[in-house]
Formats: structure tokens, sequence, C-alpha cells
């Protein structure tokens, strides 16, 4: 299984329309993915304006077939008008 931890900042102003973005977004790839096990927003208690996006995939396959997903783009275009930075992605190898 492939981990991935995705840390996104939302322009001033845009906090919580990014966060509806990116629920909205997590339900499309739960629904749509199959390979896609995990698709977790959190919100920080610290900077409201800063996510953490919760992914597992089954497989590296799983993986790369998310930004090819029909939705991704709509979930691309909805998230990039409340960004205020490149998102920040770790990929992890899930021990369990």
């Amino acid at each position: 299984m492939i981990a991935v931890i995705a840390k996104l900042t939302a322009k001033p102003g845009h906090e919580d329309e990014l966060g509806a973005a990116l629920t909205d977004g997590a339900a499309k790839v739960l629904a749509g993915e199959p390979g896609c096990l995990l698709y977790r927003v959190a919100r920080s208690r610290s900077d409201t304006g800063v996510y953490t996006l919760m992914e597992i995939y089954a497989s590296q396959a799983a993986l790369d077939a998310h930004p090819n997903a029909p939705h991704f783009e709509e979930i691309r275009t909805a998230l990039s008008a409340h960004l205020g930075a490149a998102p920040e992605v770790e990929f992890l190898d899930a021990l369990n």
C-alpha cells in the first residue's frame, strides 16, 4: 500500500472555500476510485487555512490512476481558485 500526506494552504480569506472543495473532492475520489482505501481531509487547529490530506492507495497502480480519474480535473480546478501555495506532498510506504 502507498500512503500520501499532502499539506494545502488556503489563500487568505479562502479558508472555508478550500475546505469545502477538499471535502467535495474527497467524496468523489472515494466514490470513483476503488483503489483508494482512505482519503481524509483534516484542518489544522492552529492555522485554519492549512489542511492535510491523508490518503492510502491499494497499490502503485491505484496511485498512478488517481490523477487520470475523470473527476480529477474538476477537483484540481476547484482547488486552484483557493490555494495560496503549491501543495506539499509526501509519499510513504504503508506498513499496515
